[in-house]
């Protein structure tokens, strides 16, 4: 062993020594102590300071709810509790705010006129199962929704901003019948049911996850208000699936059927004299084209007019055949005002390839439409039904329920 380790075994030994030491001083020290009384401290009092020193008051949890002075500023909105009364599991702000807008309401129109101000109640809201994803939130016996808290779900929904139709019921607490709330937002009161339905599949999206889980979450949000569950018409993975499936069925039947109307040479039309052409015939003015219903609640038209990619050399008028009911006469109709136009223009109608059309090529067109509406509707939608109109909607828009 070299004298280097010596040194440094020696010096080790030395610390581990002192270190013992320093610990059996130290518990001979805290012997001691305990066996002195402790001795009074005395406090010397800060000149600078004139006032006693606060004693520190350690927060206290009371039963009762502690009475503030609210005299400045806004009141704020507030729930009086008995002393053997339950809290509320709705948040007491969705309540007084739903009392507070109905009394606002009801003060501003007559019984009458708020009454007026709703849609005609359903004993069963009208949902479909085969294209809908249908979500339930039943509070328990006794409770309800209150106004403020079905205000506040309808602005959440508006807020996901889905491309996809969605409809909300509520059922009235006053005569029992559901209103559509959303997108309408019927005044209904206090409810004491809600069903969400969710289209999962149309010509402009498909239901993803994504979406899915967001309009679930909302839902479940305003069902926590009421401790109870949100119940689903299917699981997650199931609706997804669904749609998928439903959105091939769509691409499928996605049929549309256009003409072109050729003015003669002699006949100039202006935007404006298509316009006045188009509304006199019962079309009216969209975004970019005029748009014909048969029936007016519905969100889709029938039938457009427009300008050819030609400007105004020609004409074209489309006919949507998802949406188009062949017993109620809108093929008919469409052939009819294809044949107004043309006459009203001294010209003629022709197809997407530039063929004339004549009465033999029309009927050809027309046994061809029966055709495909037919096999549309062995295969579960009729033609210009309500669920043919919310499976080939091209927006969140949906037909309005009367």
């Amino acid at each position: 062993m070299s004298e280097t380790q010596i040194i440094l075994i020696v010096a080790a030994l030395a610390v581990i020594a002192f270190f013992f030491w320093r610990s059996l001083r130290e518990e001979r020290r805290l012997r001691e102590s305990r066996k002195t009384p402790l001795k009074h401290e005395t406090f010397i009092k800060d000149v600078l300071k004139e006032e006693e020193p606060i004693p520190r008051q350690e927060p206290q949890l009371d039963t009762e709810m502690s009475k503030t002075d609210t005299s400045v500023g806004e009141p704020e909105l507030t729930v009086e509790m008995q002393p053997d009364e339950q809290p509320s599991d709705i948040p007491p702000v969705y309540e007084e705010l739903g009392k507070k807008t109905m009394v606002e309401i009801k003060g501003t129109l007559d019984e009458s006129s708020f009454m007026s101000r709703r849609t005609i109640g359903t004993k069963e809201p009208p949902v479909d199962r085969g294209i809908q994803w249908i979500l339930d939130i039943t509070p328990y016996e006794g409770k309800v929704f209150p106004y403020g808290a079905i205000d506040s779900l309808i602005r959440q929904v508006s807020e996901l901003s889905l491309p996809l139709p969605v409809s909300l019921w509520a059922k009235a607490k006053d005569d029992g019948l559901y209103y559509q709330v959303y997108p309408e937002n019927t005044l209904v009161g206090d409810a004491m049911h809600l069903i969400a339905t969710l289209v999962v599949a149309n010509r402009a999206a498909v239901l993803d996850e994504v979406m899915a889980s967001s309009f679930l979450q909302v839902l479940e949000q305003a069902a926590a208000q009421n401790d109870v569950d949100v119940r689903m018409s299917a699981d997650m993975a199931q609706v997804i699936a669904t749609a998928t499936q439903i959105s091939r069925f769509v691409a499928y039947y996605d049929k549309m059927l256009e003409l072109k109307i050729i003015p003669s040479a002699d006949k100039t039309l202006t935007y404006d004299q298509l316009v006045k052409l188009g509304e006199a015939a019962g079309f009216k003015s969209g975004s970019a084209r005029l748009e014909y219903r048969m029936d007016p609640k519905s969100s889709e038209p029938v039938m457009t007019l427009e300008t050819g990619a030609d400007g105004m050399a020609s004409l074209r008028l489309v006919f949507d055949v998802p949406l188009a009911s062949l017993s109620r006469g809108d093929l008919k109709r469409f052939f009819q005002l294809a044949n107004h136009f043309a006459n009203h223009l001294d010209g003629v109608w022709v197809d997407c390839a530039g063929n004339r059309i004549e009465a033999l090529g029309a009927m050809m067109l027309q046994d061809e439409i029966e055709a495909r509406s037919l096999q549309m509707t062995m295969s579960g939608v009729r033609p210009g039904s309500e669920r043919a109109q919310l499976l080939f909607s091209r927006s969140a828009c949906q037909a309005k329920v009367a």
